[in-house]
């Protein structure tokens, strides 16, 4: 009678796990097949799962915001060291940060993986202008809500039936039942630990915007497209000066490979003449009378 009870009972939360994977709003715990009545009920309250500090508990958007800024100015480092500096003064870090060097050992660009909280994306990146000149920046938004959603639930989910299956492995009288019990306990605390890490990721990326920002010298800046008559005059008269200037360096580095281009031609004409030469000559040498 036991065995069969704990049969019903793996049964019934095997269609819970499947039945949880539903990602709408609002969603009672107690609906999904297979609860009791006294199963806690989700209404878009996030779990407590560790995540950074300024995620709230009750999540009613969630949302991942990037940014991408290039800036230019004399001194990369002291650009970049400057962006390090108020990323932490708003609580925010640096993930990552890349020098590039000419071969004289100067510092030609710097890029950094910037983490901020989402509440101060914005002025951080209206600051930049304060101590750089900003040439391109972009911001992107994607709304990770339903996602978070269906991961609470499904973590609810999971955390009731561990609890049952916890309640079931102290009533075992078996050791089939309890080899049977532990091994499904066992399985769904994977699950749950694995869901728990990913609503982690998710945590993190929407507490903490992620910018990605490219310092370089003034000159690695690209020349603005023109937008009215005289610009567009201005722009093909340096251009013009451009293909004539590439024109003459690519005529003044092959200067030096002209001789010996002369010289390898000379030489081919005459290896041919000197083939022509044999060739006509066989034919002659045939076709001379023998003496008797």
């Amino acid at each position: 009678m036991k065995k069969n009870i704990l049969y019903a009972v793996l049964a019934l939360s095997a269609i819970t796990i499947s039945g949880c994977a539903y990602s709408g709003s609002d969603v009672p715990v107690s609906d999904v097949a297979g609860y009791d009545s006294g199963a806690p009920v989700y209404s878009g309250n996030a779990n407590d799962l560790g995540s950074p500090e300024g995620i709230s508990s009750v999540r009613d958007e969630s949302i991942i915001t990037t940014a991408y800024a290039f800036v230019t100015g004399d001194d990369p480092a002291a650009i970049a060291d400057e962006v390090e500096k108020r990323s932490k003064a708003v609580q925010g870090k640096i993930d990552g940060r890349s020098v590039y060097s000419d071969d004289d050992g100067k510092i030609i660009s710097v890029s950094l993986t910037v983490r901020v909280p989402a509440a101060e994306i914005d002025s951080f990146l209206t600051g930049l202008d304060e101590f750089s000149t900003v040439h391109n920046l972009s911001q992107n938004s994607t709304d990770v809500t339903l996602t978070v959603t269906d991961y609470d639930a499904r973590i609810s989910a999971l955390e009731s039936s561990i609890a049952r299956f916890t309640a079931l492995e102290q009533s075992a009288t078996t050791t089939q039942d309890l080899i049977e019990i532990e091994s499904a306990l066992a399985d769904r605390q994977a699950q749950l630990e694995q869901l728990q890490s990913e609503m982690r990721y998710y945590s993190d990326q929407i507490a903490l915007s992620t910018i990605q920002i490219e310092v370089g010298l003034p000159d690695s800046a690209t020349d603005p497209i023109p937008d009215d008559f005289w610009g567009g005059i201005v722009a093909g008269w340096y251009g013009l000066l451009a293909f004539f200037s590439g024109t003459l360096v690519a005529f003044g580095m092959a200067i030096p490979w002209i001789p010996l281009i002369a010289g390898l031609a000379l030489l081919g004409r005459w290896l041919v003449q000197r083939l022509i030469a044999r060739r006509s000559a066989t034919p002659a040498a045939a076709k001379k009378p023998t003496k008797r």
